[in-house]
């Protein structure tokens, strides 16, 4: 089991390395992840490469049995590759370039950041393809740029869609461009979503997104391809689950080896706020993942809730996340670093290298982790229950259109779901429409919005298999360009579910509603859908409002599985009594 930090020997005067290494062997410390954002470093002018500062770390570390994890920069770039072309900034919604001075302000799409970011891949890859290197991380944070509007990006764009639609008039029609009198006559005319009056067609903005995302991945496959060239170790990266929508991390996955994430839940009593975020990094690949950013140390900023971590809760986190699967933990980060955005990040040992606080847990759990490794090797997690993510849906409910309500649905219901179901004692995955369901008893589905002929065989196929499936309202509601099916749901899905959701009522977070269900009452919020039942049960009604009497949730038995379909947005309360039933009447589950 690898235990580790992230470590910037750059940062730091080479006298004081083996002061640092010393300690890091002594807390049980046996890799680093280092170099995402040393460019500069590695080249110091153009075509001019230098490794002789990182060669010298490495046999450093190598003589404590401490390796590296190599990062290969990409998208934070040295300043003269900026000044021998400007163009490579990015270009934001509004027209302005982002300027020199931060992180991920380059333009992906560049030919020349995509040519000499994989030269550098190449040339590291090369220089240290037989030594212990132990993998190879893609830059850092892949996606969380801002999207980016200039000329290359444009033209790409354009191409994009001249590929997926072939022609322009079978893009207006999809996209339903009459509408305010929008068509097109050539692909050359389709914008990028840049600022207007109000929102863009959301079909437009849901290309747009998945446009954004396969640009994040095509330039994550040309630096994966350019290591591979010289090195076989394994090729990852650190995903953003808790908090960066833009990447379909399933389809992302599928360039690497292996998956990893950043983990920064809040300490204290809410340390599990963010534990879905695990299990998700555990499915983009179906296997184990690493945490390569785990906090430890309070960040100094005044004002900052569950921010400080009381004696025992850096032991407790790291076995929280091994516990979901992780087979190598990195702490975010080893030195605080007195100069830079981030000098108040919390740390494990201070400015000067000086053991603080957690220096001596952070030992204490390396000696357990050394104690349970060989029990832990070759062991996963296995789940008979999964949620649903899916980001296409997250990129239709999230676009910022006030059509669309709260931005923050999506997450809050999938929150609410991963939680109702640890507390009943089962391990949860995190799935997506493409992988295999085929293990899982149970699934649920939170407003899977976007559905396709493809999606919905594959969801009656699940259920006539034996799965039951847990489903909720805005599930199944448009197309693959964002336009509405004529009864809000997938013809198939109607018949699956045995719903016609035509009629709704709404109302905002002080507007609660209730129904009943098995005899006790729960309270609900923000949409209350009130289907035509074709076929099935009606198992809870409204009780309040106008619509008080008409169906709440609807339950079906189809083939060998059985399908709940609910109908509007319960409590918490609701959610723990629905999954205990399932568990104990539908669906024979073995608890952990």
């Amino acid at each position: 089991m690898w235990y580790g930090a992230a470590y910037y020997p750059e940062h730091r005067d080479r006298a004081r390395w083996e002061y640092d290494l010393d300690n890091m062997a002594e807390a049980g410390i046996n890799a680093l992840r280092v170099g995402e954002f040393a460019w500069k470093r590695f080249e110091p002018k153009p075509g001019q490469y230098d490794f002789s500062w990182l060669d010298e770390f490495q046999e450093l570390a190598n003589q404590r049995d401490i390796r590296l994890v190599l990062c290969p920069p990409l998208r934070t770039v040295p300043a003269w590759l900026v000044e021998k072309d400007p163009t490579i900034l990015i270009e934001l919604h509004n027209g302005v370039c982002e300027e020199y001075g931060s992180r991920y302000t380059f333009c992906i799409n560049h030919p020349l950041l995509r040519e000499k970011g994989s030269a550098l891949a190449e040339t590291l890859a090369r220089h240290y393809a037989d030594t212990e290197i132990l993998a190879w991380h893609l830059d850092n944070e892949q996606g969380d740029e801002h999207d980016c509007h200039c000329p290359i990006c444009k033209a790409q764009w354009q191409g994009w869609l001249r590929k997926r639609f072939g022609d322009i008039e079978r893009l207006n029609q999809a996209w339903g461009m009459v509408f305010w009198g929008l068509e097109f006559d050539h692909f050359g005319q389709v914008p990028t979503p840049r600022i207007t009056k109000v929102e863009h067609n959301p079909g437009l903005l849901l290309a747009w997104r998945q446009f954004r995302n396969d640009c994040t991945i095509e330039m994550m496959t040309l630096q994966a391809n350019a290591i591979r060239k010289f090195s076989s170790r394994p090729v990852t990266t650190n995903f953003q689950p808790t908090w960066n929508p833009r990447t379909d991390y399933f389809e992302a996955a599928q360039c690497l080896d292996a998956c990893g994430t950043n983990y920064y839940p809040p300490f204290g009593p809410n340390y599990m706020a963010n534990e879905y975020a695990l299990a998700a990094t555990r499915g983009f690949r179906q296997q184990n993942f690493s945490v390569f950013e785990l906090r430890n140390g309070p960040h100094l900023i005044p004002g900052r809730g569950g921010n400080t971590a009381a004696p025992g809760e850096i032991e407790r986190l790291v076995l929280h996340t091994i516990a979901h699967g992780a087979d190598a933990i990195y702490f975010f980060r080893w030195r605080a670093c007195p100069f830079g955005l981030e000098q108040s990040h919390g740390s494990i040992t201070g400015y000067d290298g000086q053991r603080l606080r957690v220096f001596d847990e952070c030992k204490k759990t390396g000696e357990r982790l050394r104690r349970i490794a060989p029990l832990l090797s070759g062991t996963q997690v296995v789940s008979e229950v999964a949620i649903l993510l899916d980001f296409r849906s997250r990129w239709y409910l999230e676009s910022g259109s006030p059509w669309q309500g709260p931005k923050t649905l999506y997450m809050d219901l999938l929150r609410r779901l991963y939680a109702a179901l640890r507390r009943q004692g089962v391990n949860v995955d995190i799935t997506g429409r493409r992988q295999d369901w085929t293990a899982y008893k149970l699934l649920v589905v939170p407003c899977c919005s976007v559905d396709t002929q493809d999606m919905s065989e594959k969801i009656r196929r699940y259920v006539e298999q034996g799965g039951a499936i847990v489903w909720h309202l805005l599930g199944g509601i448009v197309d693959e360009h964002a336009v509405i099916y004529p009864d809000r749901l997938h013809p198939q899905l109607a018949e699956l579910f045995g719903v016609r959701p035509l009629d709704v009522a709404t109302g905002d977070e002080k507007e609660s509603g209730s129904f009943s269900w098995h005899g006790h009452e729960y309270a609900c919020q923000l949409f209350f859908e009130l289907p035509q039942v074709t076929s099935g049960d009606v198992t809870a009604k409204y009780t309040s409002g106008w619509h008080a009497g008409q169906p709440a949730i609807v339950e079906r038995n189809v083939g060998r599985g059985t399908t709940v379909y609910i109908a509007t947005f319960p409590t918490a309360d609701f959610y723990r009594d629905l999954f205990s039933y399932l568990l104990k009447n539908q669906v024979v589950i073995r608890k952990r």
